[in-house]
């Protein structure tokens, strides 16, 4: 039989009730919350006779929460008396574990179905909503008595710091208010809301106040046809959303004129109408202006500039935000500082410098200096454009006595995200007093940091608790540290940096894709697919093997029909140990004159013949699987030729390719040594180091040399006149993934290289820049796109960065000035 529950106690029937639903004679089952001191002095003794108790004498548990109460029978023949044993500390009737639980779901921002589905992911009991309700209510007025009291303190520790520092008792302070719910910026609609009041010199909160439009008790009787029951209503606002901060910070100054403390500035955003009301009730007091939102009204309408003017991205719109802070920072007190600065910047830009100081331009000495924050280094030229900027500027000059003594309420900003995290905005907690209690909790953490848990847990008769305590001691600690270091030269510059690179990479990568996500994107035709740039792709670094040994060596050489990578195989010989192999290859495509002289080798009649003599040719594809079947054989085969690095790798892998047998050559070649590299290393000053004069220097032997079997039977006599060294010859050696690799990366070069001509025939690019830019994945219509979809697009794709940490073609100005120039002459042809 279920027994409710009784207000403000976590025991809901006599221990004795075995039948009540809560009591569980599977104990050993889950797991518990257990106060090992309190459990051992309950084991100590039975209450009758005094003999120890143990724990695997329990026959029952009865769950209270995260509390419990241990049903352990004696075992004294005599006795056998039925003893309750508690698993943790209580006040009164209620489980200190259930009170700070609750501490801690309002302290880390969840609510009881966060806290039940923790729980039982952990295999714990859960806990009934209502007693997660009834604690929090028990803690919730607490806490905002510690806010109080922090409050007050604040206030003393203002006024005092604002005597020390400005010899008067005026207090400058800013206010800002947040909503439990975000606006669409059409619709506020917020149930409640929140504002706090920051002294200037401290950073601390020295009032707030919360307004709510509902109350869940009262809408609940009102819909059953009755009357509430009494409870803690926290509904006191009628009016609409946006209403609540004009109200509360109204509210907040009269509470402080009453008290007799001197408020004499309010620092406030230009959001609402809340100064001009404030005014007629407090004429004496002076408003400043928000440096963050003056920057966000301005930034605000440069954005609002862009359908207008082609010419205005969003990098010079950052541009000209960051010259209109730096002019508001440098001019602060100076009206006509500010003035003269916002006429300027209506010129800079543009490249005149007749209202300009060279005590921050450098152009005022220097005329033909680049712009290093505008597209191609050149000041701007949309007549247009200039004349609208010149007409947002002249908005604000008639504001250059307040834009010259600005505030901020970056404070309040760090508050409200403070109440985000403990009241979450996914989450509904307005139309009870949990919102109060919670934001209550934000202000006593803004004041005294994450050590106010110890004094609610004080306060309500818990013990502050040795973990508690140490982990509260360790955050406070931990922010102190991270603003300390927030403040320094070196991580502000940190932070710009950081901020440039992520700009640069984002910049890229939407340039890369093209229209991806924005207003009516997907109206046009569904079928057309707006073409993507490929990802950088970078030279393949080289990766040599670390070891030769018990590796099989197999020399080969391949006979080709001309000197192009390629060109088609004439025949492919291999020697490993004892074995052999030797096959013709029978061409698709022409032998060159100068490769049959060398190699003897000639079409006649679609039959091969060498030296005249007719040989038995087959087809690439059944010759490049009678070489693989061989190499199979062979355990960690290493491939041993002269020059393949730069020759007979490349070919193979293309007839290989051609072939599709790729794979199955990756899965029994390790990699790849080449031994011309090898006797440039041991034979550093012979004068040549073709395999002829090699065999004729180290063996004084001639021999048959470009008939493959030949070559490779004498490139082995070759190998074993060296003493092979992995640490000294290690870089004549490579893997096959890398020589894969670089395959790949010749075969892109390939096909993007004749797209290019055209810019190297008008000495846009040399060759070799080409081939990089080819090398990267672009071609002629990935540059064009890029420099059509954004100004700087040839500069961010071609100093994108690549992974290992160099930059995809180059940041060579003068390069990438050129291939813009080249397009953007081609635009106005």
């Amino acid at each position: 039989m279920y027994v409710p529950e009784p207000a403000g106690s976590d025991v809901s029937v006599s221990f004795n009730d075995l039948e009540n639903s809560r009591y569980d004679s599977s104990w050993r089952e889950g797991r518990r919350v257990v106060e090992l001191g309190v459990l051992a002095d309950g084991l100590s003794g039975c209450e009758k006779c005094g003999i120890p108790l143990h724990l695997s004498h329990s026959i029952g548990v009865l769950t209270c929460g995260l509390g419990s109460f241990l049903k352990v029978q004696c075992k004294n023949t005599i006795c056998q008396h039925l003893n309750t044993i508690p698993t943790g500390k209580r006040h009164g009737k209620i489980w200190d574990a259930n009170t700070k639980l609750a501490t801690g779901m309002m302290h880390s921002g969840i609510g009881p179905s966060q806290v039940n589905a923790l729980l039982s992911s952990l295999n714990i009991p859960t806990v009934s909503t209502r007693t997660l309700q009834n604690r929090q209510n028990e803690l919730g007025t607490v806490m905002e008595k510690v806010a109080e009291d922090t409050k007050r303190s604040s206030l003393h520790e203002e006024i005092q710091a604002t005597l020390e520092s400005e010899g008067t008792d005026g207090l400058t302070v800013s206010v800002d208010a947040g909503w439990q719910k975000r606006g669409s910026g059409r619709s506020f609609d917020s149930l409640s809301g929140h504002c706090s009041m920051i002294g200037s010199h401290t950073g601390k909160i020295i009032d707030y106040e919360v307004r709510s439009k509902s109350c869940r008790i009262c809408e609940n009787a009102t819909k059953a046809g009755r009357v509430p029951k009494d409870h803690d209503c926290r509904k006191n606002w009628e009016g609409s959303s946006k209403a609540m901060e004009r109200d509360m910070v109204v509210d907040m100054v009269t509470k402080m004129v009453d008290k007799g403390v001197n408020i004499t500035k309010v620092v406030a955003d230009e959001d609402t109408t809340t100064f001009s009301h404030l005014r007629t009730i407090h004429n004496n007091i002076t408003k400043i202006s928000d440096r963050n939102h003056i920057r966000k009204t301005f930034s605000s309408n440069l954005y609002g500039l862009q359908p207008k003017h082609k010419s205005l991205s969003t990098k010079v719109i950052r541009y000209l935000v960051k010259c209109f802070n730096y002019m508001l920072a440098q001019k602060r007190g100076n009206p006509d500082g500010i003035q003269k600065g916002l006429d300027a910047l209506g010129k800079h830009p543009f490249g005149d410098h007749t209202s300009c100081s060279d005590s921050w331009c450098s152009h005022v000495n220097n005329p033909k200096q680049k712009y290093t924050a505008l597209p191609y280094g050149k000041p701007m030229r949309d007549s247009h454009l200039q004349e609208s900027l010149q007409t947002v500027c002249s908005k604000f000059l008639k504001y250059s006595i307040k834009l010259s003594n600005l505030g901020s309420t970056q404070a309040n900003e760090s508050f409200n995200k403070t109440v985000s995290m403990k009241a979450p905005k996914n989450h509904h907690f307005s139309s009870s007093a949990s919102l109060n209690y919670r934001v209550a909790a934000s202000v006593a953490e803004k004041n005294t940091g994450q050590t106010y848990v110890v004094e609610v847990n004080r306060r309500v008769g818990l013990s502050p608790g040795k973990h508690t305590k140490k982990f509260c001691y360790l955050r406070d600690s931990q922010s102190r540290k991270r603003q300390a270091i927030a403040r320094t030269k070196k991580a502000k510059r940190r932070r710009i940096e950081l901020k440039a690179k992520k700009c640069q990479t984002t910049s890229c990568k939407e340039i890369r894709e093209g229209p991806t996500y924005m207003s009516g994107v997907g109206i046009g035709d569904p079928n057309s697919a707006v073409k993507e740039i490929p990802r950088p792709s970078s030279v393949p670094q080289l990766q040599s093997l670390s070891s030769i040994k018990d590796h099989s060596l197999v020399f080969f050489d391949l006979e080709t029909t001309g000197l192009a990578r390629t060109s088609h195989i004439l025949q492919v010989a291999a020697v490993c140990g004892d074995e052999s192999f030797s096959t013709y290859v029978m061409p698709k495509e022409q032998i060159t004159p100068s490769a049959s002289e060398v190699t003897g080798l000639k079409l006649n009649n679609g039959a091969l013949y060498h030296n005249e003599r007719k040989v038995n040719a087959i087809s690439i594809s059944s010759a490049l699987e009678s070489f693989l079947s061989f190499i199979e054989k062979q355990a960690c085969v290493i491939l041993v030729g002269h020059n393949i690095k730069s020759f007979d790798v490349h070919v193979l892998f293309h007839a290989l390719d051609s072939c599709s047998l790729l794979d199955r050559m990756a899965h029994c070649v390790q990699g790849f040594l080449d031994t011309k590299y090898l006797f440039k290393l041991v034979h550093p000053n012979l004068c040549s180091y073709r395999q002829q004069h090699l065999s004729d220097v180290l063996l004084q032997c001639t021999y048959n040399a470009h008939d493959a079997v030949e070559d490779v039977l004498m490139l082995k006599r070759l190998f074993d006149t060296v003493q092979f060294c992995d640490d000294e010859h290690s870089c004549t050696t490579c893997t096959f993934q890398y020589a894969l690799s670089a395959y790949c990366y010749q075969r892109v070069v390939k096909r993007n290289v004749p797209s290019l001509q055209c810019l190297v025939d008008k000495n846009v690019l040399s060759a070799g820049m080409a081939k990089k830019v080819a090398g990267s994945g672009l071609d002629f219509e990935c540059l064009r796109l890029a420099h059509s979809r954004s100004a700087d697009g040839i500069h961010a794709l071609f100093t994108e960065q690549c992974g290992n940490s160099s930059v995809r073609v180059t940041k060579c100005k003068k390069i990438i000035d050129s291939v813009t120039n080249f397009f953007m002459s081609l635009n106005e042809s």
